[in-house]
């Protein structure tokens, strides 16, 4: 059997099913690597064309373009874990072991990018000033405090220490 390409690849079309339930009959393991890299890929650029806007931060243009990235990465990752979960093989296990430190590596990336973190922490400092709904005051602070806690705010040797830990903590979640 030929590996998959990305013209046959079920996570790079748009799903005509039912309420966008994903296609599982037509999903093999040999879709996720190649959907998994161009969800990173795309995620990055997306990531960098927020932290580094030339226009001052707003609502809008860094929590909300934060929240709309990444949707390939998001549907990929949802049908691979879900299907780890409940209809797991050796195939599924084996990418499982492989992805999660890439993972992890990705989204400590994200969580410790300073120009990020700067627009999220500028937004933050004057959230009572932006004329912001209750709910995206508390987007802000949830992102905010999420961000803090996963290393944004650490000096750069805790923030390497802190991504290595935490690649390695995803590491042994997917071997064991």
């Amino acid at each position: 059997m030929s590996a998959p390409t990305a013209a046959d690849n079920p996570f790079f079309e748009t799903w005509a099913t039912p309420f966008g339930v994903p296609p599982f009959a037509l999903i093999r393991p040999g879709h996720f690597m190649p959907a998994f890299n161009r969800g990173f890929a795309e995620h990055d650029a997306e990531i960098a064309a927020i932290a580094g806007s030339a226009e001052p931060p707003s609502f809008d243009n860094t929590i909300a373009a934060y929240e709309n990235s990444g949707r390939l990465l998001q549907r990929v990752n949802e049908v691979f874990h879900h299907l780890v979960g409940t209809d797991s093989n050796e195939e599924l296990l084996k990418l499982q072991r492989e992805i999660a430190p890439v993972e992890a590596a990705h989204w400590n990336r994200i969580r410790m990018n300073e120009a990020l973190f700067g627009r999220i922490d500028a937004l933050y400092r004057q959230r009572d000033r932006l004329g912001l709904t209750p709910e995206q005051v508390r987007v802000l602070e949830r992102h905010h405090t999420g961000f803090r806690r996963q290393g944004a705010a650490l000096e750069p040797d805790r923030k390497k220490r802190l991504a290595a830990i935490t690649e390695r903590l995803a590491e042994l979640g997917a071997s064991f």
